[in-house]
């Protein structure tokens, strides 16, 4: 079995990650009058589903130990949680247009009228990028705490 510290771990940073990523997306998308436009399209079932299904791949890189992992150095875990973050982006947004090309019903975000490949292949750089800069934030956070504990451990 697990350690529960490991899974809590896992969780927190999985979660995280999504909710710093999210409110981003949310706000840039918000600032440029995207948000008005696709969220009546979309709906809210929609919405549930897709990001639940974004928190489970998120959770299950997380997850995986190797980003979290205490005593790695930073360019490793940066590495590794770029690779996570263009894996979770790959799958997602492929996932995504598939499906989005077998659903019935016509809708506004039609993904026949993009560039799949173009899609896919940006989404995944930014999500490299996004999950390289995440990397760095956690083991900094990491890093933090544990100068935090130790001295007020030592007073």
């Amino acid at each position: 079995m697990a350690d529960p510290d490991r899974l809590l771990e896992g969780w927190t940073v999985g979660t995280s990650a999504l909710v710093i990523v999210g409110l981003g997306g949310l706000l840039v998308a918000l600032l440029t009058d995207v948000l008005a436009a696709v969220l009546p399209e979309l709906g809210t079932a929609p919405a549930t589903i897709l990001f639940g299904y974004v928190w489970l791949l998120t959770l299950t890189a997380a997850g995986q130990g190797r980003i979290v992992a205490r005593s790695r150095p930073l360019r490793s875990v940066a590495g590794d949680a770029a690779l996570a973050g263009a894996m979770i982006a790959l799958i997602y947004l492929t996932v995504v247009l598939i499906v989005g090309f077998v659903a019935p019903g016509p809708a506004q975000l039609d993904p026949g009228t993009v560039p799949v490949a173009r899609v896919v292949i940006v989404g995944t750089i930014v999500g490299a990028i996004g999950g390289g800069l995440l990397g760095v934030f956690f083991v900094g956070c990491d890093r933090l705490a544990r100068r935090l504990a130790t001295r007020a451990g030592d007073g």
